[in-house]
Order: C-alpha cells, then sequence, then structure tokens
C-alpha cells in the first residue's frame, strides 16, 4: 500500500476546489535582464565555509504538518549530523494543517526572529509575503552555499520563483504538475454500482448523491472546499483556464489557447456561474451540509467517514494513498487533465525570514537537504529499525504506530532522493516523468504583481474571501448574489487590476519572445 507521503499532491490540495484551485505564475519583468534571473550560472561560487570557522548557531524553522510524538529523538539524530557538518543545530516548529496560515500570519506580523519558513501558493502565500517583505532574495545565497540545489532542481523551473527577477523560495523538487482527483468512499461506490469513470463534469456526480442521500442516513454526499477561486475546466474541456496569480483567491483568469493572452475577470465567466449552479442545487437538495460554509478544518472532515466524495491530490497511486489515510477503502478518479503552472511549481517551498540572523547558515541546512541522503530521510522516515525498515537499498516499510511518519518528504530538499514505500503502485522516477508529460501553462514563469495598486488589490481580495465560500458550499443563490459581487469588485477597483496585468503580461511576453 503506498505510503501516505507518495501522495504528494495530497496536502498540497486541502481546500482544493472539485475542479481545483486556479494556480499563478511569476514575475512580469523578463527572466533574463539579470545575472541573478539564472542562478545556475553562477553555481561554481564559493563553498561554504569549514564547520570549524563557524560559530555555533540554532536554526528555527516552522513547517505545516501533523506534530509527530517521536520528533525529538528525530531531531536529535539530526542535529548530530548538522553540527558536524555546518556547526548548527535546528529547532523544528510543526504546525497543524489548519492553523498554518494563521499562526503564520502572526509571526511575520510581529517580526518575530525565525530563519527558515514552509511558503507555497497554497499556505502561508509565497506571493503575498514577498510583497510584504518576509523574505530575504536567496539568488546570491544560492550561488554560494546551494550548489546541490540547483545542480539538482531543473533550471526551468526557477522563473516560477521570480518576482521582480529575484528568487525568494528555495524550490524543494517534487511532482511539480498538478493533478486532482474525487475521492470516493469505495463501500458506497459498490453499493451504488455507481461507475467513478463516468464523471467527467460536475454535475455527472448528481445520480450518486442522490441515492447517498436517500440511502445513507447521517452520510453527507458532497465535502465542498471552501477556499481558493475554482478552477474553470473540467475532464470534459481540458485544460482551458489559467489564473494569473498563483493558487488564491485572485480571480482574474486567460485562456490558455488565446495566444494573445487576454485577462479577463473569472467571476463573470459563464464557467463560473455554470459550477456555481451546481453547488447551489447540490445544496438545496441536501448534498451539502447546511453549515459547510462554517467549516474550518477540511482535513479533519474529509477524514471523519460522514461524507460520500471529497477531493484531493489525483495521478498515480492516489487511490491507495486516499486508502491510507482515511483509513477504509476510497478510490480516487482524476477531474481534471494534469498539468504544470507556476502555481504547481511553487506549490512547496522554503523560505528565509528577513528577521533571520544566519540566513547563510539557513542556507547551509537546505543544501545539506539535497546533498545528504541520510539527513533527508530522517527528517522525512525518521530513524532506520525505529520509524521504518529497509526492505532494499531504494525502498522502505513504515512500522506501524512508530511515533514518527510526518508523510511531508516534499515539504523540503529532493523527494526524488527519499526511499520509495513497500507496495507502492508507481515508481518515484515514474512521478518524476510525469513532470515531462503534463500539460503546460503559458503564463509558466509569470506572477502577477499587484504592487502599484495595492489598495485595490487588497479591497478585491477582501471580497473575494467573502464571496467565494458562500457559493462554493451552495449557501447562497449564484443568479442573485454574483451579480452583486461583480458590481463590488468593479467598484473596488477590479477594472484597474486587470489593465495592469495584461500590461505586466504584455510585457513579460515580450521581454521573454512569448
Amino acid at each position: 500500500m503506498m505510503k501516505k507521503k507518495l501522495s504528494l499532491c495530497t496536502t498540497l490540495v486541502i481546500g482544493a476546489s472539485l475542479l481545483l484551485s486556479a494556480c499563478g505564475s511569476n514575475a512580469a519583468k523578463s527572466t533574463n535582464e539579470t545575472a541573478s534571473a539564472s542562478p545556475t550560472s553562477s553555481a561554481s561560487a564559493g563553498a561554504s565555509a569549514s564547520p570549524a570557522a563557524l560559530k555555533p548557531v540554532e536554526l528555527t524553522w516552522y513547517t505545516v504538518g501533523t506534530p509527530q510524538k517521536d520528533q525529538p529523538a528525530v531531531m536529535e539524530e539530526i542535529n548530530k549530523i548538522l553540527k558536524e557538518k555546518i556547526n548548527a543545530t535546528l529547532k523544528l516548529n510543526v504546525i497543524d494543517w489548519g492553523a498554518y496560515d494563521d499562526k503564520m500570519k502572526v509571526i511575520t506580523s510581529t517580526n518575530e526572529n525565525y530563519d527558515l519558513a514552509f511558503t507555497s501558493s497554497w499556505a502561508n502565500n509565497y506571493g503575498g509575503n514577498v510583497l510584504a517583505g518576509a523574505y530575504v532574495p536567496l539568488d546570491d545565497l544560492l550561488k554560494k552555499y546551494g550548489q546541490d540545489i540547483l545542480k539538482q532542481v531543473p533550471e526551468k523551473y526557477w522563473s516560477a520563483t521570480k518576482i521582480n527577477g529575484k528568487i525568494y523560495g528555495s524550490l524543494n523538487y517534487q511532482t511539480y504538475y498538478i493533478a486532482r482527483g474525487l475521492v470516493f468512499n469505495k463501500g458506497l461506490v459498490e453499493k451504488y454500482n455507481f461507475d467513478v469513470k463516468s464523471v467527467k463534469k460536475p454535475s455527472d456526480l448528481t445520480p450518486f448523491l442522490e441515492k447517498v442521500k436517500s440511502g445513507e442516513p447521517g452520510m453527507t454526499g458532497y465535502l465542498p472546499a471552501a477556499n481558493p477561486f475554482p478552477e474553470l475546466f473540467n475532464m470534459e474541456t481540458g485544460f482551458t483556464i489559467d489564473a494569473v496569480q498563483g493558487n488564491s483567491l485572485f480571480p482574474l483568469m486567460i485562456n490558455v489557447n488565446d495566444k494573445n493572452m487576454k485577462v479577463f475577470d473569472g467571476v463573470e465567466s459563464k464557467e463560473f456561474m455554470d459550477l456555481m449552479k451546481v453547488y447551489r442545487d447540490w445544496y438545496q437538495k441536501g448534498y451539502i451540509r447546511k453549515d459547510a460554509v462554517s467549516l474550518k478544518d477540511y482535513k479533519a472532515e474529509a477524514k471523519s467517514g460522514k461524507y460520500a466524495v471529497w477531493t484531493r491530490g489525483g495521478g498515480p497511486g492516489a487511490s491507495e494513498a486516499a486508502t491510507a489515510e482515511q483509513g477504509y477503502p476510497a478510490v480516487v478518479v482524476d477531474s481534471v487533465p494534469s498539468y504544470i503552472n507556476t502555481g504547481g511549481v511553487i506549490a512547496t517551498m522554503t523560505a528565509i525570514s528577513k528577521t533571520s540572523k544566519n540566513p547563510e547558515r539557513a542556507m547551509m541546512l537546505l543544501d545539506l537537504l539535497y546533498s545528504d541522503k541520510q539527513l533527508y530521510r530522517l527528517l522525512s522516515d525518521g530513524i532506520e529499525g525505529k520509524h521504518y525498515k529497509k526492505v532494499n537499498d531504494n525502498t522502505m516499510e513504515a512500522i506501524a504506530d512508530s511515533g514518527y511518519a510526518p508523510g511531508t518528504n516534499w515539504e523540503f530538499g529532493n523527494m526524488f532522493n527519499d526511499y520509495a514505500s513497500k507496495g507502492s503502485p508507481v515508481t518515484l522516477d515514474q512521478l518524476k516523468q510525469l513532470n515531462d508529460t503534463s500539460a503546460t501553462s503559458p503564463l509558466l514563469g509569470f506572477l502577477y504583481n499587484p504592487d502599484s495598486l495595492k489598495q485595490e488589490y487588497a479591497q478585491v481580495n477582501a471580497i473575494m474571501g467573502e464571496m467565494i465560500p458562500a457559493l462554493m458550499t451552495g449557501t447562497v443563490d449564484p443568479e442573485i448574489s454574483i451579480p452583486k459581487y461583480v458590481d463590488r469588485l468593479k467598484k473596488a477597483g477590479l477594472d484597474k487590476l486587470t489593465d495592469d496585468a495584461q500590461k505586466q503580461i504584455n510585457d513579460w511576453k515580450a521581454a521573454n519572445g512569448k
């Protein structure tokens, strides 16, 4: 059975919609305009100093995940290696999934001293934090102390991290393709003889949800994800629409088949209205909980066993991973074609805080997680013989109830340096190959920068934060609510933001020969 850690996008899509969340791209400036825009160009620059020449330091790292009972024992072994190699020790603060965003906002707003933090397009928002000045640029640090990172992460992906021509997040190398799936309670699928492969668009779920409603007292048909703006495509239409700014609430989009990349408001699109009508219909028929808009911990709800259908990462091995997560048989089908955009590439990164007193040592630590497989595997899997046992040189088997099984090997270093899990239906090499075969967004390497319209940007996002949960849970009537929200968005400055995003895309296209 596939271990949870190989689900990769599983945790990355907490809060994703049925048709997934729009992910964005990178800065409007040319990726060739400065020397720092090509990190590998100077990868041979000075290496880190010898441990004996370094003063001892303690590094603080905030990550998202489930706190592990046996973490102290693992950290003791990790710090032995760090002390020997870079004369440092690490204090790892693991914050639970549902609390990570809020806690990191407080930590950032109060200028707390820390060194490293997980950041992404979906949690502890990368673009917003960079624009707020929370992180230090990493171009020079990568060249001097991150040579193993630059050697192992293909150069083509670094453009996705750049904002105003600079890198602020060190990439964790994992599957960059985005695959979203619908998870079904397998027992209910079999009981009602439902063909999960027949689902190509949201409304195809309706007959199954009706059977669950009629035949399963106490069970809810669908668990809606109420946060980011939903992607407006499905298995019937394919990959058609991408966002101009990350996996966020920001509503500006392009059609990927439009060579002019004309920016439009996704809220005003027919696709958005049609999708929201489906959710409203489900809500009115009782397929969605009446209090769904108030649910806060999507991951906990998905594990509760109270739902027939919910969402998670799709792709190879997703059914096995979902079964392991839920503790009962589940089956996953892809709800959209797999694709790569900037939001997918920046879905898992590590930033160095502007408050860090030891940014050089922090980068040395990140590089060690690429060069030292023992260190990486300790953090990912725990202690051999205590938390897992090796099956062969490349495969491991987790020890049940060992006290350490974080399932977050995608959160740091190079995931392809890890062990494969015994019984996994896919290999790491197969997953890696999907990076090369998935469709690629024409906006890869672009991320809209709202710096010149900060007030309008903040107002639009505030309205979207109010609107999306209400609509995606079916709580409000879209035919009444969407026109009202569009009016508010325009008054808040959405048209100015649209024009500004279009100009930035046009400049980026010209600078990069698009």
